[in-house]
């Protein structure tokens, strides 16, 4: 089987990561002052040096994932909220398509679509990654909240180092583990594949960002 193409529209995608990167720097200004931190104070607690952070609240860098999920650490919300995923509650919910927020790493080329968002106060979401040939998420922290994540590589073979535990995932294998440490993900070949993230917070709700 042959691994799925990379999402379809480039500059569908190129679209979606400028609107996020003029939008992000503003949610995360908002974020850390809502908490009462200064950049300072958020570069502590998230590792990342305060002159990266003021260049994101500035929307003039866009960061890598692994810099986003220590933000989204140091803040004590999650990667989605930090990116503005989530939607008002509902019993059934319709999440369209052509609405998906996407989101591109500048350093790997890994991109990042939002399937399934999670709503405000809900558990669960469903991630697509898609990771160019002999790339690397590099290390990725654990989340503020307990999490669990369901990775399932329908197409292509995919290397995932959770703590100093590696696993070598063939096409339509799937993995489920706990984020209690770093972990990363690689792809062996050089072609990009495409693998899908559930993930869930077992009795734990996020916290509603307005």
């Amino acid at each position: 089987m042959h691994n799925p193409p990379a999402f379809a529209d480039s500059e569908e995608i190129s679209d979606s990561a400028d609107e996020l990167l003029s939008t992000l720097g503003t949610r995360l200004r908002e974020l850390r002052r809502q908490q009462s931190l200064t950049l300072e104070q958020l570069s502590q607690r998230s590792q990342v040096s305060r002159a990266m952070i003021s260049k994101i609240e500035r929307s003039e860098k866009m960061p890598t994932v692994g810099i986003l999920v220590r933000i989204a650490t140091g803040l004590n919300i999650s990667l989605s909220a930090l990116l503005g995923e989530q939607a008002p509650p509902a019993a059934i919910q319709l999440q369209r398509a052509n609405r998906r927020n996407r989101f591109r790493d500048p350093s790997t080329g890994l991109e990042r679509e939002a399937v399934f968002s999670p709503a405000e106060g809900d558990d669960v979401e469903l991630v697509r990654h898609v990771l160019p040939g002999l790339q690397s998420t590099g290390l990725l922290s654990p989340y503020p909240v307990p999490t669990r994540k369901l990775i399932f590589s329908p197409s292509g073979s995919l290397v995932v180092k959770i703590g100093n535990e590696t696993y070598c995932m063939e096409p339509g294998d799937a993995l489920r583990f706990d984020v209690t440490s770093t972990y990363s993900f690689s792809n062996p070949e050089a072609t990009p594949v495409s693998y899908y993230l559930f993930m869930s917070r077992p009795g734990t709700s996020v916290k509603p960002i307005p």
